[in-house]
């Protein structure tokens, strides 16, 4: 078996490889907000479905997105690969959100995004390229899906911070130094369906010229432990080399169940908070087989930020106070009014206001005095009361008639 310092080269030449095929594809790429993507279909002979390849993602310098939700389809085209080198070097995203569309995440897709923090994979995907996470510094949590078969080499290297990972259910190959550098990462849980493992893939970090064992770190497995305890094979380090063989290998019997059992005590936390564009998601490390299990979490997150609940606060405050100010103002000048009026009236002069307020009573009286005459006028004319004003008793019945009469007309 090689050993992962001579393929470094090789890896290198990939990574180059497969941000020469980015630029190239980018370039007769479509956009779709802050993504380019480009759609495959069938040519002559082919039957499948067109199917869209995510090739870039877009981030200004004025961007705060910190979340990125990829489409699951666009135009009623389903999204089923992300390509080499669409997310490297994104430094603001600390999340991906990926579409149970997605089977394949390409070579370096999401390489030296260094504040992401949290990698949920779907059971839809099945292969996930060369140095895909490389270089996540900030990566804690990594939950594979069950669909998931391969695990290219070097795909989550020197992701510094890992310390969970879940490799599913169905992983058969995890290629050369896989997890290499992930010093944080003290616990594995092998499932049984693995069938190869590079060298270096856990439980190794970079030591000069040399790799070192990560201290503590330790395989948990409930089949074919021999396969993860044969470390010679498993790692091609040097015997001689302090800590070659220092691994330790949990095997699970049959009686101890892989999580989800009740005996089985764990302590869930969040790692992604619910909000109303995806569901979140609880996360815990198991204490008897270290495997990590994880929840739904449909809790709506409260998305205002203290900055905003502040603000509201401040602006409240500050109405409260316009309201007093105003208030104050006008009982002032109530109270400067009335002295006023008093004043005026010892001194036997006009009270301030009173022409206008008796042009006013004036105005008002005309106006009822020409609606009474009109009344008065109407009710003459049905012969309801006479010209000295008083109601006509012999005449009522014609009252009543000319008041028809008058109604039909």
């Amino acid at each position: 078996m090689k050993s992962l310092s001579v393929k470094k080269v090789f890896l290198a030449l990939a990574v180059l490889a497969a941000l020469f095929a980015f630029v190239t594809v980018t370039a007769c790429a479509e956009d779709y907000g802050n993504f380019s993507y480009t759609t495959v279909e069938p040519g002559d002979g082919e039957d499948f479905e067109p199917y869209i390849e995510i090739v870039s993602y877009k981030v200004s310098d004025e961007s705060t997105d910190t979340v990125v939700v990829i489409p699951s389809e666009i135009e009623d085209v389903p999204v089923t690969k992300i390509c080499a080198s669409a997310f490297s070097w994104k430094d603001t995203l600390t999340e991906i959100i990926i579409p149970d569309t997605v089977t394949v995440i390409e070579n370096a897709a999401f390489y030296n995004c260094p504040d992401l923090k949290v990698v949920v994979i779907p059971d839809s995907v099945t292969y996930i390229g060369e140095s895909a996470f490389q270089n996540c510094s900030s990566l804690e949590y990594v939950l594979l899906g069950n669909g998931l078969t391969e695990i290219g080499d070097i795909a989550f290297k020197d992701c510094s911070s890992l310390a969970y990972l879940d490799l599913g259910d169905s992983v058969k190959i995890v290629g050369d130094g896989a997890f290499f550098g992930c010093e944080s990462l003290k616990n594995v849980y092998i499932p049984a369906s693995v069938e190869e493992i590079g060298s270096f893939a856990f439980g190794f970090i970079q030591n000069g010229n040399v790799e070192r064992v990560v201290d503590g770190f330790a395989f948990f497995t409930d089949a074919n432990d021999a396969l993860y305890a044969y470390n010679n094979r498993y790692s091609a380090v040097d015997p001689e080399v302090s800590g070659a063989t220092s691994f330790t290998v949990f095997p699970i019997t049959s009686g101890v169940k892989v999580c989800g059992d009740d005996s089985h005590s764990v302590s869930f936390a969040t790692i992604r908070p619910a909000t109303d564009t995806y569901e979140g998601l609880d996360a815990a490390a198991c204490s008897v087989c270290h495997k990590i299990v994880t929840r739904p979490n449909t809790d709506i997150a409260n998305t205002n930020s203290g900055a905003s609940e502040w603000t509201t606060l401040i602006l409240s405050v500050i109405a409260i106070i316009v309201l007093v100010i105003l208030a104050v103002l006008y009982i002032k000048k109530s109270k400067k009014r009335r002295a006023e009026a008093i004043a005026a009236y010892q001194a036997g002069k006009p009270v301030p206001g009173q022409e206008e307020r008796d042009q006013l009573e004036a105005k008002a009286a005309a106006k009822y005095e020409k609606k009474r005459e009109k009344q008065l006028a109407k009710l003459k004319s049905y012969g309801v009361i006479g010209d000295d004003l008083t109601p006509t008793k012999d005449d009522a019945d014609k009252a009543k008639d000319n008041k028809k009469t008058a109604k039909k007309k």
